[in-house]
């Protein structure tokens, strides 16, 4: 029995790098098959109060987050929560909660992090590989902080990754936007406006049990 068990471990994880591996990267039509999920990174109180949030197009970035989410849940895609564990604030201060417009429903998951990087010593990489996820779409803030490490990391560690490009924002110029916007697809990622982005064609196939 406990050779099974080690053997459908393995098995899992070899499942898991194929079913990355057949996502890839590509900037074109998303592949089929591949399981997707929406990160929400760092959308908390205690930013959206002190900053200008605005996106690539001018609006304030929590409607444009809710509409983004809405369509995602229609299309049965995850909402995963990225949450930053900020020293300024004691543990439990309301202000690290998600700003309660787009507060996680339940049974999503809420990821604390302590550096940029969503993925760097966080529970995020195992979070997504129970969902089964091959490909995941970032958005939240700061654009030029834990959106940027975060979307950069999951390249690296083989994601189709995707950046909504309206759908982000750091309180600054409209032209930090446009820069990542650009240079996002030379490092491999996918980078599309809300409204281009066919949701419902992802599908979202759960992984198979062993």
């Amino acid at each position: 029995m406990k050779q099974f068990g080690t053997i459908a471990t393995i098995l899992g994880a070899v499942l898991a790098l194929l079913a990355i591996s057949a996502c890839g990267n590509s900037s074109t039509a998303a592949p089929s098959g591949c399981s997707t999920v929406l990160l929400v990174v760092d959308v908390q109180s205690a930013y959206i109060n002190a900053l200008d949030l605005t996106t690539i197009d001018g609006v304030q970035l929590v409607p444009q987050l809710v509409a983004a989410l809405a369509t995602a849940r229609a299309a049965g895609i995850p909402i995963v929560y990225i949450q930053h564990r900020d020293p300024r604030y004691a543990p439990g201060d309301p202000l690290l909660d998600t700003v309660s417009a787009l507060a996680p429903h339940a049974g999503d998951p809420v990821v604390w992090k302590t550096h940029q990087s969503a993925f760097w010593d966080t529970e995020l990489a195992g979070v997504l590989a129970a969902l089964g996820a091959s490909r995941i779409l970032v958005t939240g803030l700061a654009t030029n902080g834990c959106v940027d490490a975060t979307a950069q990391n999951a390249v690296r560690l083989g994601y189709d990754t995707w950046v909504i490009a309206d759908a982000h924002s750091g309180g600054g110029s409209l032209d930090v936007l446009a820069y990542y916007n650009a240079s996002w697809p030379v490092l491999g990622m996918t980078v599309k406006n809300s409204e281009d982005i066919d949701f419902a064609s992802f599908g979202y196939p759960r992984p198979a049990t062993l």
